[in-house]
């Protein structure tokens, strides 16, 4: 094995040769907080991705899943406004509707903790995100077993700085945002922006002759940081997010006409903060003290028979024209209460991490549904409590030990207006074991044992109605078991001389113990879903990342992922055993040319696609492969730059959810695969200004 990773290490490194450039042009290095600590990307044992401010400008990106595609073994589901279920190598939700669920992938914004509500990933005055992939459970804990995407907004400046963004572009849509930042005192900066963004959407409603399918995103931040003393500071970030979208994306001919009488919604109003201080006045460490909090309404509603019922319109309306037909609406309104308190304390060259954490979630449902006779009410509180440690040890001057460890503790209430009542608590832990070691001063090469998890949970009002179905399904299914995943990984990340080509490469192999999957079962095209233990899984694959800045003015990016994923054992009485598990394309890639054309013009093509792969593990509905072209130009002047960009210039359909089920009463209601497209061609124009 070590002969293979030798030859793999010597196979990097000859591609990390001086290239014959004019003069010396290095890229930017680019820093993380992954392992506790700032550091470079390129010296992290874990494989990570960075996207920055250029990069969402060239896209003309507004929202996260506009930039996922470009990152290897990422992939995101709908079902909503926005696609904001991510999966990382294959390991993530799809999807929620009644009980409650539990992220595989968390995220967080300015360190406060989003996990869950990706509606909140709105990219204005973003500075850079990151996405690390793989268990983070000794660093972020239980909601990051399959990764992390942690994002930052730009940082506070005691310099006067001023951001003016406007654009336009196709589906009547525009956006406006203003930041500014300043220093109020000789010890107090602060920096504020506010941003909003609408479009009509990519369904054209026949019905009712109007979009439905509109996005209405507002944003507001404010930092503000303070230098109390020269060992105490502290650092306050307000968030304010309204969220205020349509939803109306299925139809029951696949395409983009709906002709729903009552058309969804998908909706936030949440209001958080996070306090972070940091005091250095002791000789022997340094201490971190975060305090955050979140509190926000959701609304999630859709039509549930994607059409009308109305007979003077029968070429339009399904619903009521058919003995079988039927109309119903289904909503959500969740109210969410979080918070977090993380003490942490490390040594001043951060070789050594040691601190506790204790953070509650408290979500309660209200359900309104057509076929029940009064709305479901659900209260669900979870509580952590958690210690951990990392401790790098050096063995050379060429090779590192990290040796990290968390524990943490969870307790969960639930009860529900059907008299369910549950608690469970259980003790999980996550470790990270890592040799990093320097073949030469540019290129690392490190292997790393890492154990990430996710508690368990249960299931309430799904069950209870599959009774009041009379489904044969026990009430060991009320309950599901804590996720274990291992991840074995080994990679080499390097530069070249000029440090003008940077190579990260990463081989990893995950077993998932306790396996947590989402199951649907329809019954008279009503859907129960619920989640249960399958005995194990297995994922393992390849992702290879760099760039290159061939000459002064002609740099490539580029990434790629192989990804191989099974189901072993039996789950739910259902033949899983060997299957491919959901939202996992076997491959997935993307290239990106960007030219400067003169001092001031720049161009950018970029290509990305994916292989094809199941939208669930209880259907075989498949989302096809996709190949989408991409490409911005942009002119830079002193202060302002203007960008003309495009997305999926090819207009592809992409789907981006999925079921099988019966639901078109015009077809006698056989089973058909039903999808939800993502974004069509969009183009638009985006203006800055910056000071």
């Amino acid at each position: 094995m070590m002969s293979k990773y030798s030859l793999l290490s010597a196979s990097i490194i000859s591609l990390l040769a001086p290239v014959a450039v004019a003069n010396d042009s290095p890229i930017e290095t680019i820093e993380v907080t992954g392992d506790f600590k700032r550091e470079s990307l390129q010296t992290l044992s874990a494989s990570a991705n960075v996207l920055s401010a250029d990069t969402i400008t060239n896209r003309g990106a507004n929202y996260l899943d506009q930039l996922l595609n470009s990152t290897a073994n990422i992939n995101f589901t709908a079902g909503a406004s926005r696609g904001r279920f991510v999966q990382i190598r294959g390991v993530g939700l799809r999807s929620q509707f009644v009980d409650p669920i539990h992220p595989s992938v968390g995220m967080l914004i300015d360190n406060i903790d989003y996990s869950g509500l990706g509606g909140s990933a709105l990219l204005f005055d973003v500075e850079k995100i990151a996405v690390y992939r793989g268990p983070q459970g000794t660093r972020f804990g239980a909601d990051a077993m399959a990764g992390m995407i942690d994002v930052q907004t730009h940082s506070v400046s005691n310099e006067p700085s001023l951001n003016v963004q406007l654009g336009a572009g196709n589906y009547s849509s525009y956006e406006a945002g203003i930041a500014a930042g300043t220093s109020l005192s000789d010890s107090t900066a602060m920096r504020a922006s506010y941003y909003q963004h609408q479009s009509d959407g990519y369904t054209d409603n026949v019905y009712l002759n109007d979009a439905t399918q509109t996005q209405d995103e507002q944003v507001a931040r404010i930092k503000l940081r303070t230098q109390w003393t020269s060992e105490l500071s502290t650092e306050l970030v307000a968030h304010h997010i309204n969220i205020d979208n349509g939803y109306d994306a299925f139809t029951l001919n696949n395409d983009r006409q709906s002709s729903a009488d009552q058309p969804g919604e998908d909706n936030q109003q949440s209001d958080a903060f996070a306090l972070t201080t940091l005091y250095t006045g002791s000789d022997l460490f340094d201490m971190t003290i975060l305090v955050s909090r979140l509190q926000g309404d959701t609304l999630y509603s859709y039509d549930e028979d994607w059409t009308c019922n109305d007979s003077s319109k029968p070429s339009i309306c399904a619903a009521g024209l058919h003995p079988y037909g039927y109309s119903s609406t289904d909503s959500y309104l969740r109210d969410h209460d979080r918070g977090t308190f993380e003490l942490t304390f490390s040594d001043k060259a951060q070789n050594w991490v040691g601190g506790l954490s204790a953070k509650r979630k408290q979500v309660a449902l209200t359900r309104a549904y057509t076929w029940q006779e009064q709305d479901f009410n659900s209260h669900y509180d979870v509580s952590h409590m958690a210690l951990f440690g990392q401790k790098v040890t050096p063995l050379s001057d060429k090779t590192e030990l990290i040796t990290g460890l968390r524990a943490e503790y969870y307790n969960t209430d639930y009860f529900d207006s059907n008299s369910i009542v549950s608690n469970s608590d259980d003790w999980m832990w996550g470790t990270k074991i890592a040799l990093e070691h320097f073949v030469v001063p540019r290129t690392m090469i490190y292997t790393s044992l890492s154990r990430g998890y996710k508690i368990g949970g249960v299931n309430g009002q799904a069950l209870a109605q599959a009774k009041d179905e009379g489904l044969n399904i026990t009430s060991d299914s009320y309950n599901f078991a804590p996720e274990y995943l291992w991840n074995l990984e080994f990679g080499v990340k390097g530069s070249s001389q000029d440090n003008r080509h940077t190579v990260r490469v990463s081989a990893f192999y995950m077993h998932r113990d306790d396996m947590q999957v989402k199951r649907s079962i329809e019954v008279e095209r009503k859907f129960l879903e619920f989640i249960d233990n399958a005995t194990q899984g297995r994922n393992y694959g390849l992702e290879v990342e760099g760039s290159l800045q061939y000459t002064d003015r002609l740099m490539l990016t580029y990434s790629a992922g192989y990804l191989d994923t099974k189901v072993e054992g039996e789950f739910a009485q259902l033949a899983l055993d060997g299957r491919e598990q959901a939202q996992a394309p076997r491959y997935q890639y993307s290239f990106a040319v960007n030219y400067q054309v003169t001092e001031q013009l720049f161009a950018e093509v970029s290509v990305e696609g994916k292989d094809d792969y199941f939208h669930s593990i209880s259907h075989d509905a498949k989302a096809d492969n996709s190949n989408l072209l991409n490409a911005s130009v942009s002119y830079y002047a002193n202060n302002w730059s203007l960008t003309a960009w495009g997305r999926n210039l090819t207009n592809q359909d992409v789907a981006v959810r999925g079921f099988r089920f019966p639901n078109n009463p015009l077809k006698d209601y056989v089973e058909e695969t039903y999808v939800q497209y993502g974004e069509p061609r969009l183009l638009g124009l985006t203006f800055k200004y910056e000071l």
